[in-house]
């Protein structure tokens, strides 16, 4: 007869994860010790209220504005435009094109008619300003002069110095001349067309030092900055210029990128070599320790400006293919932020008059003009977009566990993508009364969790893991 001996077995535990709040691109902790919902790679997603949601998209609006023929826009321009005779808003949208041309149509809407007399060969900068009562915008690209147009005409301004950047403040118009000069130039008050240098006129600031390259110079908080290379300087121009003075910042960053800098109300945010700085007038903060691995900052048609809120700036992103052309909009203060990775952008403008308030992008490899709108996918059409968690074992020690099963919500189909100890499992998952759940039943050590997902209105959230493990 067989001997009946009690067996203990060893049962398995069971250990619940939850992903809780998603964030986006987060690399300055490590998904061992506790950041596998901060993203290694997220884009077209927002995570502005822990859940995953579309963001931003691109709609065109070729519908309304009729673009001119055999022609390829390359930037284009808000031009704010008041008819004083006969009291009504003449707001005009005009538009560069590759051949040289420029081209203006009525914000109301219509189709672009090319403007006589007004060509570059490189691409302009342009300001508003009210010159002998009459609302104009200022063109002017480097070694080209200065050329206003007030919506009839174009007056021609040879005799101006050359234009790396321009600014409006106290009446004057202040320009940068390129290369390391150090010389900030400014117009009689009150006429852009007088360069002539005298106590009573026009003249320049000497800035000559070690500061390199003068890059731009912006209207900000009732002082004129300059960013160079190295450096930031504030001007104090009111009155005589015998009044105007000068201050040098100490900025403690990188080398500034030029085009980068940009105003956002109550600062200035701009690109360096070691990062995004938001600038208050005094002192420079970096903002971007979280994500700037990812991003490439140094070309020249890299450009960002202000809208609702955000900065918008054209940059190139990192992602598993290589760099991708794409939009990066952050708040100010860098609690915020998202990258867009739909098209080939070429320029960004604020459309902002009276009538309308909208941020425009021009896309070169569908010659078009779209709207930045939020969940506009690709004019209507589904977009990529993807969050990468980071690898972790997620706090449970055991050498080998199971991860057995994954749950979220969503409202449309997902890719989920488990990472086990390096080795990719893709599983398409589609929601039942809006939930995804799949039995994995996979064995590692680590995991990381990847989410895909292709649409125009996506949302995802409260993902959930399920592990089995012994002790």
């Amino acid at each position: 007869m067989g001997i009946v001996r009690n067996l203990k077995l060893n049962r398995p535990r069971r250990a619940r994860i939850e992903l809780g709040k998603f964030y986006n691109v987060d690399h300055r902790i490590d998904g061992e010790v506790g950041s596998y919902n901060r993203a290694e790679l997220c884009y077209n997603f927002s995570c502005k209220d822990g859940s995953l949601k579309t963001s931003f998209g691109l709609r065109s609006v070729g519908s309304k504005y009729t673009l001119p023929n055999y022609e390829v826009i390359d930037a284009i321009y808000y031009f704010r435009h008041n008819d004083y005779e006969n009291g009504v808003n003449a707001d005009k949208i005009i538009a560069y094109g590759v051949s040289g041309s420029m081209y203006c149509v009525p914000a109301s809407g219509g189709a672009y008619q090319k403007i006589p007399n007004l060509s570059f060969t490189k691409k302009p900068i342009g300001v508003c300003y009210n010159y002998n009562s009459k609302d104009v915008i200022i063109f002017s690209a480097e070694g080209e002069g200065i050329k206003i147009y007030d919506g009839v005409s174009v007056v021609e301004v040879p005799d101006a110095p050359s234009v790396t950047s321009m600014c409006i403040h106290n009446e004057r118009l202040f320009i940068t001349s390129g290369g390391v000069d150090g010389a900030l130039w400014f117009s009689d008050d009150f006429d852009p067309t007088n360069w002539n240098v005298s106590l009573t006129e026009a003249g320049f600031i000497d800035m000559s030092d070690d500061r390199g390259e003068m890059l731009e110079a912006v209207a900000f908080g009732g002082h004129v900055y300059v960013f160079r290379s190295y450096g930031v300087s504030r001007v104090t121009a009111y009155g005589d210029q015998t009044d105007f003075s000068v201050s040098h910042l100490l900025v403690s960053c990188g080398k500034i990128c030029k085009n980068t800098i940009t105003v956002c109300g109550d600062c200035i945010l701009f690109f360096a070599s070691d990062g995004l700085y938001r600038f208050d007038g005094y002192n420079a903060v970096r903002i971007s320790d979280a994500w700037f691995d990812n991003v490439e900052t140094t070309k020249n048609w890299v450009k960002g400006v202000y809208y609702n809120g955000y900065a918008y700036y054209l940059i190139s992103v990192a992602i598993n293919t290589g760099l991708q052309r794409g939009i990066f909009a952050i708040k100010p203060d860098g609690s915020d932020y998202a990258f867009s990775l739909i098209a080939q952008i070429t320029d960004i403008a604020v459309m902002n008059g009276v009538d309308m308030y909208k941020l425009f992008a021009v896309e070169r490899l569908k010659l078009n003009v779209f709207e930045v709108e939020q969940g506009a996918g690709w004019n209507g059409e589904n977009i990529h977009m993807e969050w990468h968690g980071k690898e972790t074992d997620f706090g449970l020690k055991a050498k080998s566990k199971t991860l057995d099963k994954v749950r979220f919500f969503a409202n449309s189909p997902v890719r989920l993508t488990v990472v086990a100890d390096g080795v990719d499992h893709v599983f398409e998952l589609k929601p039942k009364n809006g939930v995804c759940e799949k039995y994995t039943r996979l064995k590692g050590e680590k995991f990381a969790i990847k989410l895909y997902a292709l649409g125009v209105n996506v949302e995802i959230s409260a993902v959930e893991l399920e592990f089995l493990y012994y002790v």
